[in-house]
Order: structure tokens, then C-alpha cells, then sequence
């Protein structure tokens, strides 16, 4: 005698977290009819996973009906490291960038952070990214676009570079 074969089918986000939740609730309610007396707890651990492995899982649904198969999402991600810049003792004779990401009221922020540098710091001088490089100032959407302004303001060799979130 065979066995009838089980149809494999496509679920919805939305069906699948209905089904996921409806599980998870069956499974609690079966413990306190069972007579459990502790609520069950979430376990949160941290597992390593390489970069390069793209994780796939078969899951056979509680009412064994269907099978899924779950992809991560995530993709490969590479890290170049880099060096951090020496930190500064003082600003006297410095180059002080002063960028600004569009905000309300964050160029006046940054406006007043200038004025009290220039009255209060020897020899200081003030770079206004949102003034003399306007295309640095939207904010950036994708990482080539984030790492051409990061030149554009590299290129003026500043020593600190002050931003003003404003929110």
C-alpha cells in the first residue's frame, strides 16, 4: 500500500503567522490543561553564524498539511575594517567641519556652535558643509552615495567634524 503523498503549497506572510501563532497557543493551552503550573519562558541566546552560509530550514506545520521552507533574508555582509582618527587635545588652530542632515532647526544649531567656536577658540576655522558643499546635506541612500560625501568632506581635510541630528 503507498502512502498518499503530502501536497507541498505556497503560504502568505499573513497565513503563516496565523498558523505560527495558532501553534504556539495550542501548545500553551495543552501545558496548563495538562496541569503545568509555570508559564513558559523565552530563552534568548546568541548563536554565531558565518556571514557566507545562507541558512535554510524545512518546517512541517503543526497540522502537517504542508511544508515550508524559510530562507534568511539577510544576505552577505562584509566589514572593512578601519583606523580611528587620533583624538584632538584642543581645537585652537583646528579645522572645524559642521554638517547638517536637513533637519528643522539644525543649521541653527550648528550656526550658533560656529559663532561661539569663533569667539572662543584661537585660530579656528569653520567649514559649513551645508553651505559650501550642498550635496552633502540630504540624507544619504545608499552606501555609495554615504561614502561619496564622506570624500566630498574628507576633501576638505577637516580635523573634527560636528553633525546635528535635531530631532
Amino acid at each position: 500500500m503507498s502512502s498518499p503523498r503530502k501536497e507541498q503549497t505556497r503560504l502568505s506572510r499573513r497565513r503563516f503567522i496565523r498558523e505560527a501563532a495558532a501553534g504556539t497557543a495550542a501548545a500553551v493551552g495543552a501545558g496548563l490543561l495538562a496541569g503545568c503550573s509555570q508559564t513558559p519562558q523565552i530563552v534568548k541566546e546568541t548563536v554565531e553564524i558565518p556571514v557566507e552560509v545562507i541558512k535554510k530550514e524545512t518546517v512541517v506545520s503543526p497540522s502537517a498539511a504542508s511544508q515550508w521552507e524559510l530562507v534568511n533574508p539577510e544576505g552577505v555582509v562584509s566589514i572593512e575594517p578601519m583606523e580611528l582618527a587620533p583624538r584632538i587635545t584642543s581645537l585652537e588652530g583646528k579645522t572645524v567641519g559642521l554638517k547638517w542632515n536637513t533637519k528643522p532647526n539644525g543649521d541653527l544649531f550648528l550656526d550658533r556652535i560656529a559663532e561661539l567656536l569663533e569667539e572662543n577658540v584661537p585660530g579656528v576655522k569653520i567649514v559649513k558643509f551645508y553651505e559650501v558643499e550642498p550635496s552633502t546635506v540630504p540624507q544619504s541612500a545608499t552606501h555609495d552615495d554615504a561614502k561619496r560625501k564622506a570624500q566630498i568632506i574628507a576633501g576638505y581635510k577637516p580635523d573634527i567634524v560636528i553633525g546635528s541630528q535635531c530631532d
